[in-house]
């Protein structure tokens, strides 16, 4: 039997197919789809549309490459549409037969009610209902044994292992790895400098476990993250770092990195975010909420709930109180956006094994304010309900959202900055019911200065009734 080297994510066990596919490709492009499959775990194949009822259902794949033969076997699933207006087939576990199977072989053996309709799909390709499925793996067993233990090999009905730990704080931990991560790429720094694992099991772990815990330090985990660029000297600033929070600090060069752990209470209470990068470099501000999609890649989709009403209603507030800082008109202090809050949407959270950022859609709180009143964020029984494919392609990548916090392209102005450390400082001084405030004032136009130098009044006018002018020089 073959080993499974390019596995999908989460597809390594418990992975039995409700329907079947046929896929009729080129023999030049089935070697361009073995060829991904040795740099990434999955590839894609653009196809006919498929009913939207058969999305997110395991398929088996049978793969041809002229109509005649069956040469590979592979697990596949439909998600998403293709950017081309075709459905996406993702594709993975791809494993050649050991001789090629033909079709009409198979045809000839097909037995039941419904020959018919497994003769019609092996004709044309594509989706193989329930029934087709079954009755063309009988008939394949009957064709050739070996052709149907490899095909059969690649469902696996044994049950995943039960997860190790409590949820909460497997979540807690890979929140501040990923936000951790997130912050090293902006700064660009090598994340392979955070030592932390992807994921965190154990029977004994609660809800204080932190990235940063040591044996040599365990401390509080808290887990709004704290992540400033660049040490200044900054009186506050120097505050939080003498204080006994889980941190540490990564230098590249002249750039340095210092990633906190904070105390979350206050801020939580008053911003409603998961993570504060300072971009201290540009004078930027950026927050971002976790929020996490259910199923195994996001297939079971986010509803929002009472909780994220409040997030939403704390971000409100605090971007209020920036609106009344003065505008920041130098260069520097341009953003794409006024927006300095995002909302991450993340896919396998609890099962990502890789050393970078886990998958994700980044979107700023006012889109998804207008998202969350769109109709195609209706669900089937009158719901809100967020899948991935919801977003289309109005959503910042990771890599995307990265490069525009780094070049300070959004976030808060330098000035909103300035008003925001010293507020972060106090929060984390333990300071209780502090309130994000700022005083409106209203910017001084020299020229009203001038102009209110070079006006007079001319005397009492002789003759009451009549308006005085004002004179300008």
């Amino acid at each position: 039997m073959p080993q499974f080297e390019n596995q999908y994510p989460q597809a390594g066990a418990f992975w039995i197919p409700e329907i079947g596919f046929l896929l009729q490709v080129k023999a030049n492009r089935l070697k361009e789809l073995e060829d991904a499959l040795h740099f990434r775990e999955i590839c894609s194949q653009g196809i006919r549309e498929i009913p939207v009822a058969l999305r997110r259902k395991w398929m088996l794949c049978f793969v041809s490459t002229d109509g005649r033969f069956l040469t590979h076997v592979a697990r596949s699933v439909v998600y998403y549409a293709a950017e081309s207006g075709r459905d996406k087939l993702d594709i993975w576990n791809l494993t050649p037969l050991e001789a090629p199977v033909r079709i009409s072989a198979i045809k000839k053996k097909l037995e039941g009610a419904q020959t018919w309709r497994a003769r019609k799909a092996l004709d044309a390709g594509g989706t193989l209902s329930a029934k087709a499925f079954e009755q063309i793996m009988d008939a394949l067993k009957r064709v050739d044994p070996l052709a149907h233990r490899i095909a059969t090999g690649l469902v696996d009905r044994k049950r995943p292992p039960p997860e190790l730990g409590p949820t909460t704080a497997r979540m807690n931990w890979a929140y501040q790895r990923d936000a951790a991560v997130t912050a090293l790429e902006i700064a660009g720094i090598p994340k392979e400098r955070l030592k932390a694992a992807a994921q965190l099991n154990g029977e004994n772990l609660t809800d204080t476990t932190s990235i940063f815990d040591d044996e040599q330090s365990m401390r509080a985990m808290e887990d709004v993250l704290i992540l400033r660029d660049l040490e200044t000297g900054d009186r506050d600033w120097n505050y939080v770092k003498s204080q006994q929070y889980p941190a540490r600090t990564f230098e590249n060069g002249e750039t340095k990195l210092t990633i906190v752990l904070a105390n979350k209470m206050e801020l939580e209470k008053q911003l409603g975010v998961d993570l504060i990068y300072v971009n201290e470099t540009l004078g930027a501000v950026v927050f971002v909420q976790y929020k996490m999609f259910e199923g195994d890649d996001g297939e079971a989709g986010y509803r929002p709930d009472a909780q994220l009403d409040k997030e939403i209603a704390r971000m409100d507030a605090a971007a209020t109180e920036l609106a009344k800082v003065a505008p920041d008109v130098t260069c520097d202090g341009y953003r794409f956006c006024s927006d300095p809050f995002f909302l991450k949407f993340c896919t396998r959270l609890l099962t990502y094994e890789e050393k970078s950022h886990v998958p994700g859609f980044y979107v700023t709180r006012e889109y998804w304010k207008r998202l969350v009143l769109d109709r195609r964020m209706e669900g089937k029984k009158g719901g809100k309900i967020l899948y991935p494919e919801t977003l289309g392609r109005r959503y910042f990548t990771p890599s995307a959202f990265t490069g525009l916090v780094s070049r300070g392209w959004v976030g808060t102005s330098a000035l909103q900055a300035k008003v925001l450390v010293p507020f972060i400082a106090a929060a984390m001084k333990g300071k209780k019911g502090i309130v994000l405030a700022v005083q409106s004032k209203t910017p001084a136009d020299p020229d009203d200065a001038e102009r209110r130098r070079r006006t007079r009044m001319p005397p009492k006018p002789r003759y009451p009734g009549k308006r005085g002018k004002v004179i300008q020089i």
